[in-house]
């Protein structure tokens, strides 16, 4: 069977359907070794000083409730100074201080505001951004605290786009129905994961008895009509487009009145259509209308920022300033292969758009929902999928962006993979050199040292199958499982060398059953103690331990046994000696 496997694993590693030149296409590299990309984003909350114009006992209840409802984010009291009655609230939202201002009105005046997260929500908020893009723990991407509010995010085998889905959503649910809100994050009650078929993803969704009560009141006597599900809706922003973009829509249209993109599908023999309730605003290449640039200074004191259908290259540089005077801009870019419709649906943050059934518009809503979740292949649909359902279920407590993103050099160097190869090479020579000498047989060391090789292809076969990225941990590991593995076939080679003496009164067979015994009590040590950490452990430990486990897993089952019974031939087998001819006739003669 040894054979077959090795053979199976050499395949599994190298893919030479992929292509004929040798490389280790089957096993993904971590940013140890292939480098990668590093994200930067920023928690949306922030400390504001307020000074409170109106008096009263319950003040701050009123000014707390005063931005809770005019910014939709929550407040907390921090501080309250007697002296000079100043107020200072933490605010979980995104906020300027003209938006802040008009949310207080006369209730107080605003002094400062500046970004703030308790060292608490920011490692709250790392535990569930990594719980989306690492929920086992065994990749290699990491994730840190930057400064006050912000996390940086390391990786190079999770997709970058994908990275973007999962880390840059709040997980803020909204269900739309004719444009009125129905259902949030508050009305659900669970998320189970994505399941797939016939090319659509499926999320199931639980909903509490006041949010079936509400769909079932917001769904009378609408059936056909569309659910509009958003996922972290920009709805503190605006979306500024090329009015260009359109010309290459399939569904997607602008209501120059209402300021929103609309979607028309046919649904059978009927036409449905839905509003995105997102402000948008079209620009031309040459800049923007004075009736578009009134309309956005108009709206300085609701929204925060712009987000770009594309680029900041894409736009006039005159406009970009512009804009930036007032707004902070946030861009979003089309992605390779991507359709105008499904870029500017993804901007503007829609998942889904499923249709009322008659049951449901006639009483028949349950608490429990199925969100259909489109892809262009059931594959892309399902991935899509799961990063709704992640983001939903580790929603933060704070709305985040991406401020930066960089790539990343190989942490050891671009030359790495050549010093591994040459140390491996020396480390070769090495042993084989010390083998012969221990041992005086070049057979029984290039056994040994055949064996290490068998070792490591198998247990790097295994790194493969798991999916586990080959980084510092993984290497580690195999390493351990390798050296190991030469440790237990010196301790074998060793004692069947005892049986193959001349005065042994036991045969070798039985030394070779001793020894093999000796290997796999250390060799369950080993794997138990390597499970537990797996177990117990996190990050790059747990990595190493899994890895472990499988290598000795492997080397109990395939590779200590081969390897004793071939010692146990090689040595057994003695030269044959050809005998010397019997002496001529002639020779006898005289």
């Amino acid at each position: 069977m040894l054979p077959v496997f090795l053979v199976l694993s050499i395949l599994i590693l190298w893919q030479p359907w992929s292509g004929i030149e040798p490389a280790l296409r089957g096993i993904k590299t971590g940013p140890d070794f292939a480098g990668g990309y590093r994200m930067v984003l920023e928690l949306q909350s922030f400390r504001v000083t307020l000074q409170p114009t109106a008096s009263g006992e319950n003040v701050a209840d009123d000014i707390a409730a005063a931005i809770e409802t005019g910014l939709g984010a929550e407040a907390k009291l921090v501080s309250y100074d007697p002296s000079t009655g100043r107020m200072i609230f933490d605010v979980a939202g995104s906020l300027t201080g003209p938006m802040l201002q008009k949310a207080l009105g006369d209730l107080a005046t605003v002094v400062d505001i500046s970004a703030h997260v308790e060292k608490g929500d920011l490692e709250k908020s790392i535990s569930s951004l990594r719980s989306r893009v690492d929920p086992y723990e065994l990749l290699e991407v990491r994730l840190r605290s930057f400064g006050d509010s912000s996390v940086i995010f390391e990786s190079s085998e999770i997709d970058p786009n994908r990275a973007r889905d999962l880390l840059g959503a709040q997980g803020r649910l909204e269900m739309f129905i004719d444009n009125q809100l129905v259902l949030s994050n508050s009305e659900v009650s669970g998320l189970m994961a994505p399941v797939a078929a016939e090319g659509v993803a499926y999320v199931p969704v639980s909903l509490t008895t006041s949010g079936t009560a509400l769909l079932k009141q917001a769904c009378s006597g609408k059936a056909s009509h569309p659910i509009v599900i958003y996922l972290d809706r920009p709805s503190d922003a605006i979306i500024v487009f090329d009015n260009s973009l359109l010309k290459g829509a399939a569904r997607l249209f602008y209501d120059e009145n209402a300021r929103e993109f609309y979607v028309t599908r046919e649904t059978g023999l009927a036409v449905s259509t839905y509003y995105i309730s997102v402000l948008a605003v079209p620009v031309s290449g040459e800049g923007i209308s004075q009736e578009v640039k009134a309309h956005l200074l108009e709206l300085i004191s609701e929204k925060a920022r712009v987000v770009l259908l594309g680029s900041s290259a894409d736009y006039p540089s005159e406009l970009i300033q512009w804009l930036s005077t007032y707004y902070r801009i946030t861009t979003v870019p089309r992605r390779e292969g991507e359709s105008v419709d499904d870029w500017v649906l993804r901007a503007c943050g829609v998942q889904s758009a499923p249709l009322i059934t008659q049951t449901m518009a006639a009483g028949g809503v349950t608490g429990e929902l199925t969100i259909p979740i489109l892809g262009k292949t059931q594959a892309q649909a399902l991935v899509k999928a799961q990063n709704f359902q992640r983001a939903v279920a580790h929603r933060l407590d704070f709305p985040i962006i991406f401020t930066q993103e960089v790539s990343l050099p190989p942490a050891f160097g671009s030359n790495i993979k050549e010093s591994l190869l040459i140390a491996a090479g020396v480390a070769l020579l090495l042993a084989l050199a010390l083998l012969y000498f221990a041992f005086s047989r070049v057979r029984v060391a290039l056994v040994i040292i055949a064996f290490m090789f068998v070792d490591a292809v198998l247990t790097l076969a295994g790194i493969s199958v798991l999916s586990l990225p080959l980084g510092l941990s993984t290497v580690s590991g195999l390493l351990f499982v390798v050296l190991s593995g030469l440790s237990q076939h010196v301790i074998i080679t060793n004692e069947l060398l005892k049986g193959v003496q001349t005065q042994e009164k036991v045969s070798i067979g039985w030394r070779s059953s001793r020894a093999l015994s000796i290997s796999y009590l250390a060799s369950l040590t080993v794997i138990l103690i390597s499970i537990s950490i797996a177990l117990l452990g996190f990050g790059s430990i747990r990595v190493f331990a899994i890895t472990t486990a499988a290598g000795m897993i492997i080397a109990v089952l395939l590779t200590r046994p081969v390897f004793a019974r071939m010692m146990e031939s090689v040595l057994s087998w003695t030269p044959q000696r050809t005998p010397p001819e019997s002496a001529k006739p002639e020779q006898k003669q005289q």
